[in-house]
């Protein structure tokens, strides 16, 4: 698809504060997080029938919704339940988000699909072009752990969890580089769009 921009990371480099960026400037653009919750949430009974063969956890709070931190918890400790997640919910996402892209396309303007584990999915190679946010293992554990309220521990085991942001550097089409203030990394995302989208503001 001619129009897409694909933009990802390692957890918390500024994937959605680029996104917030571009939308300030009039740019579209598509959350595949925000796409994942609303299928969790439709097909929340049947997730839970199938995660409950591995384990014994409630997985819905008090008003019946998913609860996404018991969720997260199952998912970074144990890889069955990491992989019955993804073959159950992964497909369903691709289908929302290619369903979009194709409405995007027809307004025939550049536009952002945020997608964290775009190299670890390999769902959406050869759609567009790939941009990585990238910060340091070290500043995104630090902004992981302030962030998500995490121990060390959590936090590196999330972070090791997807591909090393080096290699996933290497892969992509563009990179963005998030290692020193909030201004400095918009100033390099605005320069970015300048150059490779070639808009001026």
């Amino acid at each position: 698809m001619k129009n897409a921009f694909f933009v990802t990371a390692s957890i918390a480099c500024g994937k959605s504060t680029f996104i917030s960026i571009v939308n300030s400037l009039g740019f579209k653009s598509i959350n595949a997080d925000k796409i994942a919750h609303k299928m969790l949430e439709i097909h929340k009974n049947e997730l839970c029938e199938k995660l409950n063969l591995f384990c014994d956890e409630n997985l819905l709070n008090l008003n019946g919704e998913i609860d996404r931190k018991s969720l997260g918890r199952l998912v970074f400790s144990n890889e069955k339940i990491k992989k019955e997640l993804e073959n159950f919910i992964h497909p369903k996402i691709r289908a929302e988000i290619l369903n979009q892209m194709q409405i995007l396309e027809q307004e025939n303007k550049p536009y952002f699909v945020e997608i964290p584990l775009f190299f670890e999915s390999g769902a959406y190679f050869g759609l567009g072009k790939v941009i990585l946010i990238y910060s340091t293992k070290n500043q995104s554990l630090k902004r992981l752990i302030k962030r998500d309220k995490l121990s060390f521990d959590e936090a590196l085991t999330r972070l090791n969890s997807q591909m090393d942001i080096k290699e996933k550097a290497k892969k992509s089409d563009f990179v963005i580089k998030n290692n020193k203030t909030l201004a400095s990394f918009k100033q390099n995302c605005e320069e970015f769009i300048r150059k490779y989208i070639k808009v001026d503001f």
